[in-house]
């Protein structure tokens, strides 16, 4: 199990223990779909959790609920993850995204994983916008023609 360390009240345990036994494994397919690292996607499963259930205090809460929440913070975990400004490649890449060229990756995963617009995009990279947009239909079609859609 991951090193995470947390503060949680002995009365929020067992909210994240229902939790966890609920959704855990739908929560953690939905993560690995962004976050490429096994343990990463561990780690924020853990802290996305913890996080709803202190937030919920015990009243019901939903899938629906859960999921929103996580893509905000996984959201927010992706732009923290930013150093200086610029990109950093995933770890562990697919297969698909490895039909991509480096250029093409960056916005592909910029756009579809952490939801940049290509307006942030650009003055991110300090590219113009059409070069961007280019370069995403391009690794969009490159992905579909590998899936044979």
């Amino acid at each position: 199990m991951s090193e995470v360390a947390l503060n949680i009240r002995k009365d929020n345990v067992k909210d994240i223990r229902q939790l966890y036994d609920k959704y855990a494994g739908m929560l953690l397919g939905f993560i690995r779909g962004t976050v490429q690292d096994h343990k990463r996607s561990e780690e924020h499963l853990i802290k996305i959790i913890s996080a709803f259930a202190i937030e919920s205090n015990g009243r019901p809460t939903s899938w629906l609920a859960l999921r929103q929440y996580a893509q905000y913070k996984l959201i927010e975990f992706s732009s923290a993850d930013h150093e200086g400004g610029k990109l950093r490649d995933a770890h562990e890449i697919n297969d698909d995204l490895n039909l991509l060229t480096a250029d093409e990756r960056v916005v592909f995963q910029a756009v579809y994983y952490q939801k940049k617009s290509i307006s942030q995009l650009a003055s991110l990279l300090h590219k113009k916008e059409d070069i961007l947009r280019t370069q995403l239909k391009s690794s969009v079609d490159k992905i579909r023609k590998a899936r044979g859609n």
